[in-house]
């Protein structure tokens, strides 16, 4: 693991209330329920475990802060959201706040109303052994691909610290591991269309691929759960996931989410 990105902190966010009639407090109150974003695949802040359930630091708090509002800690509901649904599920109203990690910019803080930071974090970059890579300048080279999460805080840090590296832009922590894992793909094709019933996206590459049966059979031994995390997130918005890749053929993922 190799050291040397930006430090950065991780905040609560609210909606910025329409109308100074009801506080965003008292429609909690009334409903006896907090409504709250959080992610389920970023450890050890929230992620879901291997009893399906979701459990973190983040996930704690929303509990702590049911019991101090409503005195029940499991008065809550949460709303599992990718890096970007955090904004819209507090603005649209769909989630009273999120618990998730995110960064401050003048434009968010115009709609976004964020807390003091809760935390303070640094920034870390994962290679793989055989890259041979021991500093994180070296990875300013075209050859390497640097796989980052699909917001505008990263993709600027990383134009910033690495202008050169290829980028392989994603929407969640456990798929970065992923990317790194099964090795860096030469192509990447997205495909996403209405069936009619739901929105389905394919997502298909041509890398190293790897043996799916293999990786499951030996969660238990390594403590990863990355593919089950996965599976889980869809689950819990009620979407089917499906994957298919083996040793040198690539890899192809399936994501079918019914309309509402």
């Amino acid at each position: 693991m190799l050291r040397g990105l930006p430090l950065g902190f991780v905040l609560m966010f609210f909606a910025v209330p329409a109308s100074a009639q009801e506080s965003l407090l008292d429609v909690v109150l009334k409903r006896d329920k907090l409504i709250v974003a959080t992610y389920s695949t970023s450890p050890p802040l929230a992620y879901v475990d291997e009893n399906g359930k979701l459990v973190g630091f983040e996930i704690d708090m929303a509990h702590e802060i049911a019991k101090d509002l409503l005195g029940d800690p499991e008065k809550v509901e949460f709303v599992v959201v990718q890096s970007d649904g955090r904004f819209p599920a507090a603005l649209s109203g769909k989630v009273d706040f999120g618990l998730c990690s995110t960064t401050i910019y003048p434009d968010r803080a115009v709609r976004i109303a964020f807390t003091r930071p809760y935390l303070d974090t640094g920034g870390s970059v994962i290679a793989r052994k055989d890259a041979g890579i021991k500093h994180v300048k070296e990875l300013n080279d075209p050859k390497f691909t640097y796989a980052i999460l699909n917001v505008p805080p990263a993709i600027n840090r990383a134009k910033q610290v690495l202008p050169q590296v290829k980028q392989l832009l994603l929407d969640s922590p456990s798929a970065l591991f992923l990317a790194i894992k099964t090795g860096r793909a030469t192509r990447v094709d997205i495909d996403l269309y209405d069936d009619g019933n739901a929105v389905v996206a394919v997502v298909e590459d041509d890398g190293k691929g790897f043996d799916v049966a293999a990786v499951l059979e030996n969660y238990a031994k390594r403590g990863s759960l990355g593919l089950l995390q996965m599976r889980e997130s869809a689950r819990l918005i009620g979407a089917q996931l499906s994957l298919d890749s083996s040793p040198g053929q690539g890899t192809r993922v399936r994501l079918r989410i019914p309309a509402q």
